[in-house]
C-alpha cells in the first residue's frame, strides 16, 4: 500500500476535485467509505438540476469548523489529504474493507485523539481506478481539533509509510515495494507521462527505457559493451561529462528513437530506477577502464543476422540451461553469499526475456520483469555483490537470447515459450527465496512478478498471441489478466511443461 501525502489551505475546493470527474475522467461514483461520524450523515447528495453534480455545502462547513474555531492559531496549510493506493496486482476491495483500513490509518496517525486530546474531523473518498488502474481511497484530514486546537505535524510522511507497513500486515495485503525497506528506489512515473502514454496507446517512455537498459546490462562485462547494447537495441544514448574534464563521464541519459520530426525525450538513468544511476551500475566493474565520452559516442552495434532455424536452436538450449540453473538455485541455502548477484542477474535475463518476446514492450512478460527488478533492488549504498557462477550462467544465457534477438513470428515464438517457461520457473524460487530470508516487500515483489506470467503459462498460447515485429510505433493494447494478492503463486509441474520435448 502506498500513501501519498499532500497539503492544502481550501477543503471545498479538494471536495470539488474529488466529487469531480478527475484529471483523466477517472472519477466513478465517488462515494464515502468512512469518516469522523456516521457516512451516512456525512455524505453529500446529489443536486437535482442537469449538469448532476453534488452539494458539498455541508460537508465542506462541517470539515472546516475545528479551523474556524482554532481562528489565528489555526494551521496555514491545514487540509491534510493522503491517498492509500494499492498496486495494481493487489486488485480491488470492497468498501467495507476500505472503510476500515481508512479507520485503522487515522486511528494509527494520531488523528483520532485519545484520553487527553480531542481528534480531528476527517473523511474518506473513493472513486474509480487511478489512471494507473491503482485501487484506491482519499483520506482529507482537518488539522485542528474539536475543540479548536491546531495540529501540528513532525514526520508525518516518514509514520504514513510506516503506518502503510503495520495495516500491510494487519490487513493481509501484498508487500510490493522494496524501497520502503531500504532498497534503492523507483522514481515513479508523473501525470503527464501518464496523460503522454493514453493518449498515444503506447507503454510510458520511461518504462520501456527502463526495461531496454536493464536488459541491455544482462551479460555485459564491461561499461563499453552495455553502451554498445544499449545502441544495438536502437536507442539513443548520450554521455554526461564533467565540468572538468569535458572527456570524462559521470552520467548519462537515454530516449527512444521518435516518429517522424518529433523530438526525443531524454531521460537520466537514476530517473529510470535507483539501480540504474551511472555510480551504481558502475560497481559491476570496479577494476575496469572507465571509456571516454569520445568512446561512448562512436559505440555502434550492428542487429543480428541468425538465420530463423539458429535462432530457434539458441532458444532450446537456453531453455535447457534455465531448466538446469533452476535445479542448482534449489541447493542455495538462503543465506548464501551469491544471492544478491542471483537475484540481480535473473532480474536482468527477465528483461532479455520480454525484449525477445514482447518488443513493444506490452504484455505479462513485461510486467514480471518490472516488478523482478524490484525484488532484486540492491540496498542503498550497498557494496556490488559477491561472485557467483550461477549469476555467470545466467548471464551467458543472457548473451544468447541477444544474439537470438526476437521471434519473427508465431512459429518462432512458441519455441521461445520453453524459454518463458524455465525464466518463470527462476521468478518463483526467487519469490520463495526472499519470502525464506525474510524481506517481506522483496519477496511481494518477485511473488507479482510470478503472478503476472501464470495466465500466460496456464493458457500456453498467450506469448504465440502477443508477438509482434518490432516497431517504433504502433503498439498494441496491453492485455489485461486478474493477479493473485499476497498469495505466492506455485508453477503446477503438469503447467508449461516444455512442448518441444
Amino acid at each position: 500500500m502506498i500513501p501519498k501525502v499532500t497539503y492544502g489551505s481550501r477543503v471545498r475546493g479538494l471536495l470539488e476535485y474529488l466529487w469531480g470527474p478527475g484529471k483523466a475522467e477517472e472519477h466513478i461514483n465517488p462515494h464515502l467509505v468512512a469518516g469522523y461520524d456516521d457516512v451516512e450523515l456525512l455524505a453529500p447528495e446529489r443536486r437535482e438540476r442537469a449538469d448532476g453534480g453534488w452539494s458539498l455545502e455541508e460537508l465542506a462547513a462541517r470539515l472546516d469548523a475545528p479551523q474556524i474555531a482554532a481562528g489565528e492559531r489555526g494551521v496555514q496549510q491545514y487540509v491534510w489529504q493522503c491517498s492509500l493506493s494499492l498496486p495494481a496486482q493487489e486488485g480491488q476491495l470492497d468498501d467495507a474493507t476500505w472503510g476500515r483500513i481508512a479507520g485503522r490509518f487515522v486511528q494509527e496517525m494520531g488523528f483520532t485523539g485519545d484520553a487527553e486530546r480531542a481528534g480531528c474531523r476527517w473523511i474518506a473518498v473513493r472513486h474509480g481506478l487511478s489512471a494507473k488502474g491503482n485501487d484506491h481511497v482519499h483520506l482529507v484530514v482537518t488539522l485542528a481539533t474539536e475543540d479548536g486546537a491546531p495540529v501540528w505535524l513532525r514526520q508525518d510522511k516518514r509514520r504514513s509509510q510506516q503506518v502503510a507497513d503495520l495495516l500491510e500486515d494487519e490487513f493481509g495485503l501484498g508487500k510490493w515495494t522494496p524501497g520502503r525497506a531500504g532498497a534503492t528506489k523507483r522514481p515513479e512515473l508523473n501525470r503527464p507521462e501518464v496523460d503522454r502514454a493514453r493518449r498515444s496507446g503506447q507503454a510510458p517512455d520511461r518504462e520501456l527505457l527502463r526495461r531496454q537498459v536493464r536488459a541491455s546490462l544482462a551479460g555485459a562485462g564491461s561499461e563499453a559493451e552495455w553502451v554498445t547494447r544499449m545502441k544495438g537495441a536502437g536507442l539513443l544514448v548520450a554521455a554526461r561529462t564533467s565540468a572538468k574534464d569535458p572527456n570524462q563521464v559521470v552520467g548519462y541519459a537515454v530516449a527512444l528513437r521518435p516518429a517522424g520530426a518529433g523530438k526525443p525525450i531524454w531521460y537520466a538513468g537514476r530517473s529510470l530506477d535507483g539501480d540504474l544511476s551511472l555510480p551504481q551500475i558502475r560497481k559491476r566493474w570496479p577494476e575496469t577502464e572507465r571509456p571516454s565520452a569520445g568512446q561512448w559516442k562512436a559505440a555502434d552495434s550492428a542487429e543480428s543476422n541468425l538465420r530463423g532455424e539458429d535462432r530457434m536452436a539458441v532458444w532450446r538450449s537456453s531453455a535447457a540451461a534455465l531448466e538446469a540453473i533452476s535445479g542448482r538455485l534449489a541447493g542455495v541455502a538462503p543465506d548464501s553469499p551469491q544471492w544478491p548477484a542471483v537475484a540481480r542477474a535473473s532480474a536482468e535475463l527477465l528483461a532479455r526475456v520480454a525484449a525477445a518476446t514482447e518488443p513493444s514492450g506490452r504484455g505479462p512478460v513485461s510486467r514480471a520483469a518490472d516488478a523482478l527488478a524490484r525484488a532484486a533492488a540492491p540496498p542503498r549504498r550497498a557494496p556490488a555483490p559477491a561472485a557467483s557462477s550461477v549469476a555467470g550462467e545466467l548471464g551467458r544465457v543472457a548473451d544468447a537470447l541477444l544474439v537470438a534477438g526476437h521471434a519473427r513470428d508465431g512459429g518462432e515464438a512458441a519455441v521461445l515459450l520453453a524459454v518463458v517457461v524455465q525464466a518463470a520457473r527462476l521468478v518463483v524460487a526467487l519469490a520463495e527465496l526472499r519470502a525464506a530470508q525474510q524481506q517481506a516487500h522483496a519477496g511481494g515483489a518477485a511473488a507479482a512478478a510470478a503472478a503476472h506470467l501464470m495466465p500466460l503459462l496456464q493458457s500456453g498460447t498467450g506469448l504465440v498471441d502477443q508477438v509482434h515485429a518490432p516497431t517504433q510505433g504502433g503498439l498494441p493494447q496491453r492485455p489485461v489478466h486478474p493477479v493473485p494478492g499476497p498469495v505466492r503463486p506455485r508453477i503446477d509441474p503438469s503447467v508449461g511443461r516444455d512442448p518441444l520435448r
